[in-house]
């Protein structure tokens, strides 16, 4: 079986209103973002598909998803920027800060489809 993204760059760009990624980093991290959302929901939407009436939600948080991953490769999340001078903060956290981030993120969007998963 083919492994695909929940959301492509056009949905990114248009439903989402995404602009923190390129086309190139999206298709990556869309893939690591939908794998992570199999992981924590016991791949319940690989093995059975999405549920009626939650395409959307998964859709988006595979973009949120998406984002958070990138923003641990440019140097972790950003906590500061100034415009003027040009100054650009990154807050570096632990392994753990950042699996609580990556779940934080996903049950913004699916929340009740994971409740009996034991979020860590």
């Amino acid at each position: 079986m083919i492994s695909m993204a929940y959301a492509d760059y056009f949905f990114y760009q248009n439903t989402y209103k995404g602009n923190k990624l390129s086309e190139a980093d999206f298709d990556q991290n869309s893939e690591r973002a939908s794998d992570y959302i199999d992981k924590r929901t016991d791949y319940v939407l690989h093995k059975s598909g999405i549920p009626p009436g939650m395409e959307l939600r998964v859709q988006k948080a595979c973009c949120a998803l998406a984002e958070t991953i990138k923003s641990f490769e440019s140097g972790g999340v950003k906590s500061s920027e100034s415009v003027e001078g040009y100054k650009v903060s990154y807050a570096v956290g632990s392994q753990r800060s950042a699996d609580q981030r990556m779940d934080d993120t996903i049950q913004l969007y699916l929340a009740d489809l994971v409740k009996a998963v034991n979020w860590i």
